[in-house]
């Protein structure tokens, strides 16, 4: 009788390990920074559905809502796994609502800061006032169909062992970050142990703190930036003015030209960079709380190499889209060897 009972606890004790390593085995990986960055390319698709169709059948839109604001993100799902995606857009390159809503209010609304209190164990940690407004917007977005908000849609329609990577390029990048902490934070226990985060291009969003509690949240988190984009190093002046002479900003703008009374000195545009930072140190814009950073631990280094200097002789408009092309979603995308959209 005895032997009979260890037996079928030793067959109870085997049947619950099989079966907890079955549901191990069931949680699908991550998506990878060379299927994502494909993902990233499409959220600026006008139509998200027929895009999706066309240049990304194996995924399927799943979660889709106005913009709001400006602001705009939806979820994807890998049509052969348990992989889901949720992608942020980055600022509209237009003149519309969207553009101004996404560079002024946004990407620019920088001197000013919001405590961020999505937080773990860290604490003083602040976002920009732009990234909060743009974290606000998505929080409002809702599913066309069933009104979900995004937080909701994860919930109830995403199943416990799928993996959600949340991601972005350029500000949506930027609102990643904010939008990734929060759900982090907020979701219930099965529903955010597979989080990861990906960015392409972002700027920053916060301070050290804000970014020490991101890397606990995501030890394995990716940013990618490329050794010649500027808008990762926005909006850190010294880096910025360092950008600027490799991609020519600096000297096309031809900013020494321009007469500032009670300076006799020639201006360039690292100078005028350094007097603005000096300025907004001086007036306690930019201090040690609310000095901007990158995660180190994130970054991820893509190079592009210049085969020629900057030509000095190219229009105003022909340097920004010069440096452009070091920012824009298909660079990122060529660099990790994704074939180009037709």
């Amino acid at each position: 009788m005895k032997n009979s009972l260890f037996y079928l606890l030793l067959l109870a004790i085997v049947t619950i390990s099989a079966c907890k390593d079955k549901k191990e085995k069931e949680v699908p990986s991550f998506l990878s920074a060379k299927e994502v960055v494909r993902l990233n390319q499409l959220i600026y698709k006008d139509s998200t559905v027929e895009a999706f169709e066309k240049d990304a059948p194996a995924y399927k839109v799943v979660f889709l809502p106005k913009a709001v604001n400006g602001n705009y993100a939806i979820i994807v799902k890998c049509k052969t796994s348990e992989q889901y995606a949720l992608i942020i857009r980055g600022s509209v390159i237009k003149f519309s609502n969207e553009g101004f809503q996404n560079f002024i209010l946004q990407d620019f609304n920088i001197f000013t800061i919001k405590p961020w209190n999505y937080v773990d164990t860290v604490k003083e940690a602040y976002i920009s006032n732009g990234t909060w407004i743009g974290f606000q917007n998505l929080l409002q977005c809702r599913d066309i169909e069933n009104g979900m908000s995004i937080k909701e849609f994860i919930e109830k329609k995403i199943p416990v062992h799928a993996s959600l990577i949340i991601t972005g390029h350029s500000l949506g990048g930027n609102l990643a970050y904010p939008v990734a902490g929060y759900l982090k934070k907020e979701l219930p226990i099965g529903k955010k142990e597979n989080i990861q985060l990906i960015t392409f291009g972002a700027t920053a969003a916060g301070n050290a703190a804000f970014v020490h509690d991101l890397e606990e949240k995501f030890p394995d988190g990716e940013r990618y930036t490329t050794d010649l984009d500027i808008a990762p190093v926005f909006p850190d002046i010294e880096q910025i003015n360092k950008m600027a002479k490799l991609t020519g900003l600096d000297t096309v703008l031809q900013l020494g030209n321009i007469n500032f009374k009670g300076i006799d000195q020639k201006l360039d545009l690292g100078n005028l960079l350094n007097i603005a930072g000096e300025i907004l140190e001086q007036t306690n814009v930019i201090n040690k709380t609310n000095k901007y950073v990158q995660s180190e631990k994130h970054k991820r280094l893509l190079t592009k190499t210049i085969l020629s200097t900057p030509d000095e002789s190219l229009s105003v408009e022909g340097i920004f889209n010069r440096a452009y092309q070091f920012h824009k979603i298909d660079m990122y995308a060529e660099l990790l060897g994704v074939a180009p959209i037709e």
